[in-house]
């Protein structure tokens, strides 16, 4: 996209910072501008700005996070100006702590504000783009944080970011195969003057709770402190409308403008790259015994959760069995307890922050340690960038990304005050490594958000000196398991309700092709012995499938060049 004057973009986090900058700079290449924004006040100001510039302006004050808000904002600005040709994705939120102290609301708040309403919009816009034919163009903000390796002071930041990326490569790949005129970029900075440090100026009440006293913690104190001093002393913002709108002209995907990351991001993908050749295992000697230990276990009713607890069994640990399927999963205690297995069954749904907590404490009720979590609870709910239905993208993102932040929370702090040898294995996918497949967005996108929440834990444990606890993170490809019957067990307020959509040739064919490549793929009884050996050498990443070694290569390649290329642009 190269011609801009009388062309429409539609802006969130429109009021400061980014989509400020950008505004600006649209409306001085003569492009009419709906801005988005939560904070009404910044935004009558800024509207005040770009009116100033000669544009012609309609400000939207909304909350991002809900969609029925995200709705009426691009239904706004057709009914004003008839099209929308470039989306700013930029609204976002940097909340402040660490996986051992931040809340479950601020997890789940950054999770809408950075990774689902950049869904939303996605779902909504594409087909008006489409259907408009013209060439347009989506920028995605997301940060250095969703490439870098997992980052320990703040892993909510760093896991939504990841997905926000991978959901860009999604979104680029569905417009490639579908033939769209529409570009696609990833706006990924470092510390720039923005007003991020300000979040709770834009939170939603329905996310607010001003009474916790972490609040008024030293670690949020710190927090606060940290971010403040790093933002205040970054790039000045001023070029970043300018350096957008180039990347925009020349259809570049990844947008990096801070290249003294290079060794770190070269570092992360090295790491990736060298697990990536032992897809059998490291070849380690241990002496990591598992007898009379404890296993808490999340999916556990089906799958890898339930390979994983036979043979847990097997070498003598206790269990504890964690799923949403609860006749399933109290049959399989019962079968565990009659061959002499100490087992409990505890159903659960794993998106909700109590329903994880009441696990917890009943396993440290019953056995008084955790010394194994598998990490392993997910669902794949099919749909395309502009197909994919709310529910389905809060489903996603509630049992992939948020019910293992919620264990994290929950056990590590167990394991830490244990000071014995332990282990965190998450689930993730080959989909967390390797760029989007232009069918499912949500699943690609959190498993992402899965692999950088991991190495976040990672970072943090050796940030914090603790040796006795491993973590890794699985990511196979396409295993027989029943992944593909995730929709038989949805809790209820993630139904699909009557939506057509869901009775669709489109839906049904899409529930197929899933079908198939799950009940295509390797089989599953080798797995639970690969993970143990995992868990025994400690290994980070899990990558059991050597066919993607090639594609997640190439990303990397890509992004590394896009890193290189920047100390050359000239905007």
């Amino acid at each position: 996209m190269t011609e801009f004057n009388g062309k429409v973009a539609l802006i969130t986090g429109a009021a400061n910072g980014f989509g400020k900058i950008f505004a600006m700079e649209a409306v001085k290449r003569g492009m009419k501008v709906a801005i988005v924004d939560i904070d009404g006040d910044d935004l009558f100001g800024t509207t005040a700005v770009l009116k100033n510039l000669g544009g012609e302006v309609l400000p939207i004050e909304a909350d991002v996070t809900d969609y029925e808000q995200v709705k009426m904002t691009v239904s706004k600005t057709m009914k004003t100006f008839g099209q929308i040709d470039i989306l700013f994705a930029n609204a976002g939120i940097a909340p402040f702590g660490d996986i051992f102290n931040l809340p479950a609301r601020d997890w789940e708040w950054t999770a809408y504000a950075n990774l689902i309403s950049h869904g939303y919009y996605y779902s909504l816009v594409l087909p008006i783009m489409a259907k408009q034919g013209t060439p347009c163009h989506i920028v995605a903000t997301a940060s250095i944080a969703g490439i870098l390796h997992g980052i320990g002071n703040n892993p909510a930041y760093s896991a939504t970011k990841h997905g926000a990326v991978a959901l860009a490569e999604d979104v680029r790949a569905y417009c490639k195969a579908n033939n769209y005129d529409i570009g696609v970029s990833v706006y990924c900075p470092a510390f720039v003057q923005t007003d991020l440090h300000h979040n709770e100026r834009h939170r939603p009440a329905r996310f607010a709770q001003p009474e916790d006293p972490y609040y008024k913690s030293q670690h949020y104190i710190d927090a606060i402190r940290r971010v403040n001093v790093s933002i205040s002393t970054g790039t000045p913002l001023d070029p970043v409308g300018r350096r957008l709108f180039k990347a925009i002209e020349d259809n570049q995907f990844y947008i990096l403008t801070h290249c003294k990351y290079a060794p770190y991001i070269a570092a992360r993908h090295r790491g990736i790259e060298a697990d990536g050749k032992h897809p059998d295992g490291l070849g380690i000697e241990t002496n990591r015994d598992f007898k009379g230990q404890v296993a808490l276990i999340t999916g556990a009713a089906s799958g890898f959760g339930l390979e994983f607890a036979k043979e847990a069994a097997e070498r003598g640990m206790k269990l504890a069995l964690v799923d949403i399927q609860k006749e399933k999963l109290e049959d399989i205690a019962a079968d565990f307890s009659a061959k002499g297995i100490e087992c409990i069954a505890l159903p659960a749904d794993t998106s909700l922050y109590d329903d994880v907590c009441m696990t917890v404490k009943a396993t440290m009720d019953k056995y008084g340690q955790i010394d194994v979590l598998f990490n392993n609870a997910g669902v794949a709910a099919v749909g395309d960038a502009e197909h994919i239905k709310p529910k389905d993208w809060e489903w996603a993102v509630g049992v992939n990304l948020l019910g293992q932040a919620y264990y994290f929370r929950e056990v590590l702090p167990i394991m830490v005050k244990q000071g014995t040898p332990a282990n965190i294995l998450s689930t993730a996918s080959i989909a967390g490594i390797i760029p989007g497949f232009a069918k499912v967005p949500s699943y690609s996108a959190t498993k992402h958000g899965a692999v950088a929440l991991t190495e976040s834990v990672a970072a943090r444990l050796r940030d914090m000196g603790v040796t006795n606890i491993k973590v890794g993170v699985y990511c196979p490809g396409f295993v027989q398991t029943r992944l593909h019957y995730s929709d038989d067990y949805r809790p209820e307020r993630f139904k699909q309700g009557d939506d057509p959509y869901y009775q669709s040739e489109y839906y049904t064919a899409l529930r197929k092709s899933l079908d198939t490549v799950i009940l295509t793929g390797t089989p599953l009884d080798p797995v639970a012995k690969r993970l143990f050996k995992a868990l025994e050498e400690g290994q980070k990443y899990i990558l059991t499938h050597e066919k993607h070694y090639v594609q997640f290569e190439a990303r990397h390649a890509a992004i590394e060049k896009a890193n290189a290329d920047e100390a050359n642009v000239v905007v």
